[in-house]
């Protein structure tokens, strides 16, 4: 753990979302939930910035406002850890159910 950087957030109510990318898809969609609960998110990489595009996409998909989205793990990588502020687990996978193609 020695040179790991760690970041404290203050706590809020909300869920969590692992999330991992795949990039370079041509439909963005929530494609598939792993065995351990990750979702898999298709998103195009057109844009420079990874993770404004993944908020962006999810806020559209899920009905969320894009603020209520928070990056907490992961921000250099294409898996990550997301907070969703105000959205209970419950209908966070109820949501992502809903939209998986």
């Amino acid at each position: 753990m020695i040179g790991r950087k760690f970041n404290f957030h203050d706590g809020e109510k909300g869920s969590a979302l692992a999330v991992r990318i795949a990039i370079g898809k041509e439909k963005q969609k929530i494609a598939k939930i792993l065995d351990d609960g990750t979702v898999v998110v298709n998103l195009s990489g057109k844009t420079k910035n990874l993770n404004q595009e993944l908020i962006k996409f999810l806020s559209k998909e899920l009905n969320i406002a894009q603020r209520k989205f928070d990056i907490i793990a992961g921000a250099e990588s294409k898996e990550k850890l997301i907070s969703v502020l105000d959205v209970g687990s419950e209908e966070i996978q109820e949501l992502v159910l809903s939209n998986l193609t």
